[in-house]
């Protein structure tokens, strides 16, 4: 069973955040959290001498804190226990890092615009810094989960990912797929047979994934596609995928070979992240690979 000790919910005062709080409220009416930090950073600097001069005297922090309350009344209400956070600091990636090893938070809960509405460069970043588990919905998101697409590179993260992701569905009662995209050596054609290719990879990924079947029983039903890269990256694979097959969340394993989680998100999670995908992200950590 999936518990979630302490969720950190990042707002930043856009149209983004009622949607975010409700969909935190989705959160914690299926999976069992125990408690939320409702977050927001006011970065004055950015404000300009002008703009603070005509705030004046007005108590910028209390205001704010006012505005997200009335929001998690709204949305969130008391479902489970919760604290509003709001600080002042010039660097928002430091300050949410260290909240997330203050409050042993497991889970942060991002909210993310639509590609032509900002370039998402502090959600990039706060990828590669915090240490847990991220799990980012795009505002065009739906909070009805019924499938989940997991896609696995037979890594070390390979089978945390899959177990949780079972788990996952398990508990919300959703439909899981796994998925693995491969690619051929392309520049060796026509000196050897591409069709040869094909069938020699396939037999070797389904390999892999047998053995995976016979080692870890609790995945031996569960469907599993077979995707060739072809011309497109890795990570435009698996959104085609993900449209394709209907599916209404997204899970991806991150990297726990370097002490610095800052050093493991990897190259496909960073363009689906940087893509426009309309369903929810989870980018998922191995407890033991931040605790080190």
């Amino acid at each position: 069973m999936i518990t979630i000790d302490a969720m950190m919910v990042c707002l930043d005062l856009s149209d983004v955040d009622e949607k975010l709080v409700a969909f935190s409220r989705s959160i914690c009416e299926r999976l069992e959290v125990r408690k939320v930090y409702f977050v927001h950073n006011i970065r004055l600097y950015e404000l300009g001498d002008d703009f603070q001069e005509l705030i004046g005297e007005v108590d910028l922090r209390k205001e704010v804190e006012g505005n997200i309350t009335e929001i998690v009344a709204e949305q969130f209400g008391n479902i489970t226990d919760h604290e509003i956070l709001v600080r002042e600091d010039p660097n928002t990636e430091v300050l949410l890092a260290d909240l997330v090893k203050r409050y042993n938070v497991q889970l942060t809960l991002l909210g993310k615009k639509m590609s032509d509405k900002g370039a998402g460069t502090l959600g990039t970043k706060l990828l590669r810094i915090l240490p847990c588990s991220v799990l980012v919905f795009p505002e065009a998101a739906s909070f009805h989960l019924r499938k989940v697409l997991v896609p696995i590179d037979f890594t070390d993260t390979t089978i945390h990912i899959l177990r949780f992701s079972k788990a996952l569905a398990d508990q919300l009662h959703l439909q899981l797929e796994i998925m693995h995209v491969y690619r051929l050596p392309t520049q060796f054609f026509p000196l050897i047979s591409e069709k040869e290719a094909v069938r020699k990879a396939v037999q070797l990924v389904n390999g892999k994934f047998a053995d995976l079947q016979r080692r870890y029983q609790e995945i031996a039903g569960v469907p599993y596609a077979l995707v060739r890269a072809a011309n497109k990256s890795i990570g435009e694979r698996i959104a085609l995928h993900l449209e394709k097959g209907g599916h209404d969340l997204l899970v991806l394993g991150l990297r726990g070979n370097s002490p610095l989680p800052m050093l493991n998100l990897g190259s496909v999670p960073s363009e689906i992240y940087s893509s426009d995908i309309n369903v929810p992200l989870w980018l998922v950590y191995a407890e033991e690979a931040v605790r080190r």
